[in-house]
């Protein structure tokens, strides 16, 4: 039977607030990088239809362990998906990994089947009447709600009422109590205005969030930010839950806890990357097997990237409308080689001829303005054309040069494009290809054949 978190690619759902716990054995801590709702006050007591069975745990051992780091929540296939929802099945499956001990199981649901990955956890959970009390159903592939997910983990700890109840949380609520609870540990904050939205879909960040709390494990930044111990695409280091996915994700061994936990040692997690470019959902990285992550507010080469790993050119609105075209103009199953035809091609057929003055010649700082003319007015001459295929074939990770010169036994200022392979320079002129088929003579300045290249420029 599988016992592993499944991942599917499920919607991103918009994190409302972040919601907080810490472990009643550990004094609370503060963490700047979190979002702040910290402000709570608020209104009545619930009870839930599991009223008890907290107890019952307590009194049998059944805890969560908080001794053990072990990883409870990882991505797939590169992704964490943050922002994504929570199933049950999921969330399930965080809580049963995290048993203090294995129980027998008791109760099952009807429609969790024997084999499900996810049915061990399923049944563990209602058998111990935290997950899902006096329903027949378990509706696996459902969002967990913040809610629910607080019950979840205030099950395994003593109840406590000595806290006011948000704002938002009816004495009726089913998970009244258990939000009580958590606020009474001091765990759980709410928005200001004393509520805590507790029927929204509870995200993945948060959630590691959450148990990283109840469970008094405080993620270690200086041993993170010089061991990289994991990668995923999606989750950068600016960004607020960062350090919380690494504590949930890597397998690690530690010295205290709370906000005194130290790393000492940890199962890292390869990104299976070689070094070098990466194409990822039509932005490009650059890959650093030596730290297990890609290179960050940096340069390589003559390419920069920016400070979430991404190529840029210095300029955001440039870097949107590249991104677009080229989402618009390539597919992920064509080679470098078709995607950067597929770019020629576009710069091409997009644009109308617009004579403008020649820049003097070595002068070789107008890209960045030229790329942007043509792309938001749709005209312009070869600079125009030169200066959006260089951005282009540089957003695919092609080191190409743009050259400003002059053509013909008239020596018209002209520029153009240049990339080189195999030490052999070759000629990218997608104007002067557009001109001679407006003039009805057709011809092919792009000369790949499918397994080389023919011509040298």
């Amino acid at each position: 039977m599988k016992k592993r978190i499944v991942l599917g690619a499920a919607p991103a759902v918009l994190a409302l607030a972040l919601v907080l716990f810490l472990s009643p054995s550990s004094p609370a801590y503060a963490d700047d990088d979190l979002p702040s709702w910290l402000i709570v006050d608020g209104g009545g007591e619930g009870e839930s239809p599991s009223a008890g069975a907290e107890e019952a745990l307590l009194s049998a051992g059944i805890t969560l362990t908080t001794s053990d780091h072990v990883s409870y929540l990882a991505g797939d296939g590169g992704y964490f998906r943050p922002e994504g929802s929570l199933t049950r099945a999921q969330a399930a499956q965080i809580i049963f990994r995290l048993l203090s001990q294995r129980v027998p199981i008791t109760r099952t649901f009807s429609d969790v089947p024997e084999d499900a990955w996810y049915a061990q956890a399923a049944n563990t959970l209602g058998s111990l009447g935290v997950a899902r009390p006096g329903q027949d159903t378990f509706c696996p592939d459902e969002a967990i709600t913040r809610a629910e997910f607080v019950r979840y983990v205030a099950s395994f700890f003593p109840i406590r009422r000595d806290a006011q109840q948000f704002t938002d949380v009816p004495a009726a609520h089913p998970e009244a109590r258990y939000l009580l609870s958590a606020r009474s540990w001091g765990w759980l904050t709410g928005f200001d205005g004393g509520s805590v939205h507790p029927d929204a879909a509870v995200t993945r960040a948060e959630a590691a969030a959450m148990l990283n709390r109840a469970l008094g494990r405080s993620p270690d930044k200086s041993y993170i930010n010089s061991a990289h111990p994991v990668f995923y695409w999606d989750v950068s280091p600016g960004s607020w839950y960062y350090y919380d996915v690494v504590e949930a994700s890597v397998s690690h061994e530690h010295t205290g806890s709370g906000a005194a936990e130290r790393w000492t040692s940890c199962t890292a997690v390869s990104a299976g990357l070689a070094d070098g470019f990466n194409l990822v959902d039509g932005w490009l990285y650059y890959f650093d097997s030596s730290k297990n992550d890609i290179v960050r507010g940096a340069s390589v080469g003559t390419f920069t990237f920016n400070a979430l790993g991404r190529f840029t050119s210095g300029n955001e609105e440039l870097d949107a409308l590249l991104h677009n075209i080229y989402l618009d103009n390539t597919t992920e199953d064509m080679t470098q080689e078709e995607k950067l035809r597929a770019l020629y091609v576009y710069t091409r057929d997009s644009f109308a001829y617009r004579r403008r003055p020649p820049y003097p010649f070595g002068v070789l700082d107008y890209m960045e303005e030229d790329a942007l003319r043509i792309l938001t007015t749709g005209y312009g001459n070869c600079y125009c054309y030169a200066s959006v295929f260089w951005y282009l074939s540089r957003w695919i990770g092609y080191d190409a040069r743009i050259v400003n010169g002059t053509v013909g036994q008239r020596k018209s200022p002209h520029s153009w494009v240049e990339i080189t392979f195999d030490g052999v320079s070759y000629i990218f002129d997608t104007e002067l290809e557009m001109s001679y088929i407006k003039k009805g003579q057709p011809v092919n300045m792009y000369k790949w054949t499918g397994s080389g290249w023919n011509y040298i420029g």
